[in-house]
Order: C-alpha cells, then structure tokens, then sequence
C-alpha cells in the first residue's frame, strides 16, 4: 500500500457514500476503484486513492455511455435502474481496462487508455450484454467473466486498430454458481483472478431470509465442469456491519488487491439504505489457497472526508477533462447535444442521464453555472441536464445560490433530494410572478405534495436541502434564505426511499426545466456541500 502504509489503520466503511459495486486495481502507485454508474454521465466513474481508504474522482471512460433516446431522456425514454452495471477495472502490461455491460442498449464496453486522468481511450463496443463482467487476463488471453447463477467465460481478441471483439461462444465455467443455497437471489458480480496456482472468481448471492454473502470459486485451469474441469466453491463472508444505527445487510460484491508490501485487500460493499451501497474495506489473509475475509466495524462511519463531493464556484476549466479524449468514438459527439462546449465541470459532477450539451454553460456568465432551459419536461424525472452529487451519511447539508431572474413562466428551478420518490424546494414562474415551492414525490414518482406558496420578488435566493441518515431517520428537509443569514423552513420532510426503479442512493441535484416555453435560464453562483454548511457559505450579498 506504498510506504508507511502498514500503519494504516480503518474501519468499515471506509466511505459512507453510494460507490456501488467497486472494483479496485493497483498500479504500483495508486490504486483506481470503478463503480457502477447506471444512468448518470459521465459514464463509469474511476476513483483514485493512495491508500485504499482516502478517495477521489480521477476520470470516467467517456462524456456518455452511448446515444441513445433513454439514455438522454428523448422521446419519454429514460434508462432509470439500467443503464450501466458493475464495472472492471485491470492494470495489464501499462495499460489500464475497464468493462463494463449496459441493459439499456444490450452491448458490453471494453476501454483502454494509458492514462485515466489524460487519456486517450480506445472504445470497444461488443454487442450482447454480458452480466456483471469481469476482464482476466492470462498468459496472452484475454477474457471477460460474467453471469448470474452460473460462471460464463468468453474470449476476446484484439483487432487491428487496438480495439477487442468477441473471439467466439461464451463457454460455462460453472453450471450452478450459488454456494450451499437452496434458494434467493443467485450467485453474481463476478471479479475473476489469476492468484498463483488457481483462477479465482468472487461473487455475490443473497439467500432468502438472510444476508448478503459473499463466495468464491476456485480452480487451477478455466476447464469447464462439463469437460472434467474441478471448480469449487465457499462461502468466505457472512457479516452484517451496523452503520450509524442502521443494522446492514450483509457485505459482499467486490475484489480483492494486493497492496505493494504484500497484503491483500477486498473492497465490497453493504447496502445502507436510501444512502446507496457504501464501500467497506476488509483484510484478507490466505489459508489453504482460499481468502479470509476480516471486517472491522466502525463505531460510526467515516466523518471528514469528503474527496468524492467538491463544493463548487462553478469557474470553467478551459480544457477539457481527459475522458473527452475518445480515439474511435467519434459518433459520440459528433452532433452539437453531445459534442464538448467549452465548459468543463469539477470532476465530481454527474448529470442525470447523457446532458444536452447545448443548453448549459460555465462560460455565459463566468463564474456562474447557466443552465437554459431546452426541452419541455413534466417534471424534474424527465427533465435534461438536471446536475448531481452524491449525498453521504450521517448526515450532509448542500445549499446554492441561485439568480432566478432569467426564467421565464412555466419555469421551474432548484435543488433536489433525488431519487424516484423525490424532494426539491425550488423557484416557479407563473403569470409573470416567482414563487417557492417544496415538493415531494410517492414511491412511484408522482407529485404528493405541494407546499403553500412563498411570493418571492428577489432576483436571487439561497436553497438548501439537509438529509439525515441516523438511526436510519432517512429525512430530507428543505428550507430557503434571501440574505444567508437565516434559513425558512419549506414544506414538510420528505422519507427517502431507496427504490430500485432508479437502484441509486439520494442525490443532491441543481435544476431548471420548462413547462411551458423554452429558452429561460437561471444562474447558479455557487454550490455548498458539508456537515455544517452556514459556516461555509460565502457571503450572499455579493
């Protein structure tokens, strides 16, 4: 883990943040962790850390994942819950992969570059979706394995221009991949290794009426059970870490990585509720040729570190971010809506689904976050580059300032606690009056409440939104400020929901969509994300 690092101590988790289905690689100098990006771009967030418990946001493999009408909410598409799923990361003769698969377009990714944080990446699209993937490399080969309640292994060859294809059938590793379960959700998530003698593939399985666990296959050549090959499998994992309050439901779903003074590492993960799934850390050591896994709880989770959110002043980066640098994916942004537009956002931003690259900017009023409005939307679930962080427990606080004087009527504008069954205290243009308003959704996405109306003739006002994960309260509260040195309550609490229609934890979202007519906008000043957020932001007026 690099020098000094046998003093490291942590607990579980080491992130109290939704980083899904983790997969980490070490280089010899950083260790980089993918994660599962659904329907968010940029596409497959990448992670660095030099010690396995501090993380930041390094890069993603490309501005979006594809084009297409559901994922860029078009036509009343939306990729909600797919998108993409359970990404691999491998270092392999100075050159870092990453895979991915997509249910929204039924194909499998597979990216290249020399450098995460610079580029270029190479993109290879292979039609078929092949679940939960995982790359291996081997003696020259290269292979993904993937599926659910069984073990599938299929070759990839390199073509002439860099890129992979499919080098044949899938062959099955492992009929029945569920270890000592009569019945739930089916062995998954394979990260498969080379580890001495063995191959190795960990997975996920989930037996009904208990916890998620996690096992491992093992075997010393990729010969299938069906021609004489001898896999085995064990159960390596089943503990459940209570976190602030929440009991868990298991860790499992991850990796294993040798550090570079000789340890091994798994980076899992456990469901925490409308949080998300948070990594937690564990220790392996090795007995008979099979891991032990050793969890160490925490007795609260991890305060102070907050390098996977940025507050933001929103002052344009005049390059663009090394995952726009696509070798062979030119038809990604050849049209205007997905191409680069000169604005490059802090590298923790996602927008909700492939934004319109048009009606955005850091650069129409410097300093400032312009968001136009370009499409008609129903509601905040289908409304364009709407702009999100994560949220992350126990608690967290985000606020921004927002100059509403360009919006025009039918407009609507704010800042969101964001799921399926969602939050938002937001400015609204009617009749050519502004006004604020809380609204909450039910679990199905439907509007359920609206708060009484606060005329507001200000051109610029502060909106805030808290989330409280404790003791699994799992409350999202709303307020608004015209001086930054009081807050109003708005509305009532919103009760999050962790819903798998949109299967992520809450996020704090900045929007602005039209009802009506397009081409009003607003100006975001600034956003604030912390524990304590009066002592962070700055002065209102300004």
């Amino acid at each position: 883990m690099g020098q000094g690092d046998r003093a490291l101590t942590f607990a579980a988790p080491v992130l109290f943040t939704d980083v899904p289905d983790p997969d980490v690689v070490h280089d010899g100098r950083y260790y980089y962790m993918v994660s599962t990006t659904m329907y968010f771009a940029p596409s497959v967030p990448i992670m660095r850390s030099s010690d396995l418990v501090h993380w930041s946001i390094a890069g993603y493999t490309g501005p979006i994942l594809d084009d297409t009408d559901a994922l860029a909410l078009r036509d009343g598409r939306s990729a909600y819950g797919q998108g993409s799923w359970a990404a691999s990361i491998r270092f392999h003769a100075g050159t870092y992969y990453v895979s991915v698969g997509s249910l929204t377009t039924d194909r499998t990714y597979v990216y290249a570059t020399p450098s995460i944080e610079h580029g270029p990446w190479t993109r290879s699209v292979l039609d078929g979706y092949a679940h939960d993937q995982s790359l291996l490399f081997d003696d020259g080969e290269v292979y993904l394995v993937h599926g659910a309640g069984a073990i599938d292994l299929r070759r990839l060859r390199r073509q002439a221009d860099g890129t992979f294809a499919w080098d044949g059938p899938a062959a099955r590793l492992v009929e029945d991949a569920d270890v000592d379960q009569a019945d739930g959700l089916h062995a998954e998530g394979a990260h498969a290794y080379k580890i001495g003698d063995h191959y190795y593939v960990f997975m996920i399985q989930w037996p009904t009426g208990g916890i998620r666990q996690q096992v491992v296959w093992r075997s010393t050549s990729l010969t299938p059970q069906s021609q004489g090959g001898t896999w085995e499998g064990r159960v390596v994992l089943s503990q459940a870490v209570p976190v602030a309050g929440r009991p868990g439901g298991g860790v499992a779903q991850g990796g294993v990585v040798q550090a570079s003074d000789g340890q091994w590492y798994a980076v899992l993960f456990q469901d925490e509720g409308p949080l998300g799934r948070s990594p937690q850390l564990a220790r392996v050591t090795w007995q008979d040729g099979w891991p032990v896994v050793r969890l160490d709880p925490a007795e609260s989770p991890p305060t102070g570190e907050r390098e996977l959110l940025v507050s933001d002043d929103f002052d344009d980066r005049p390059a663009p971010a090394g995952y726009w640098s696509t070798t062979n994916a030119a038809a990604l942004t050849a049209s205007d809506e997905n191409a680069w537009n000169g604005s490059s956002l802090a590298l923790p931003w996602q927008w909700n689904h492939n934004p319109d690259q048009r009606f955005w900017s850091l650069t129409a009023r410097p300093g400032h976050l312009r968001l136009t409005t370009g499409s008609i939307a129903s509601g905040i679930l289908d409304a364009r580059n709407t702009l999100t962080q994560r949220t992350y427990g126990p608690t967290s606080v985000a606020a921004i300032s927002l100059d509403v004087s360009g919006m025009k009527d039918g407009d609507v504008a704010g800042l969101a606690a964001f799921q399926q069954k969602y939050g938002y205290v937001a400015v609204e243009m009617a009749d050519g009056a502004r006004r604020l308003v809380m609204r909450r959704a039910d679990p199905n996405g439907r509007v359920a409440f609206t708060s009484a109306p606060v005329p507001l003739a200000a051109e610029t006002v502060l909106l805030r939104v808290d989330v409280d994960f404790r003791d699994a309260a799992d409350r999202a509260s709303f307020a608004y400020s015209l001086d930054g040195d009081g807050w109003t309550t708005i509305g009532d609490d919103l009760a999050m929901e962790y819903s798998l229609d949109h299967f992520t934890g809450y996020r704090f979202a900045i929007f602005c969509y039209a009802t009506a007519e397009t081409g009003g906008h607003v100006d975001v000043d600034w956003f604030r994300v912390d524990d304590d957020i009066d002592s962070t932001l700055p002065s209102a007026r300004r």
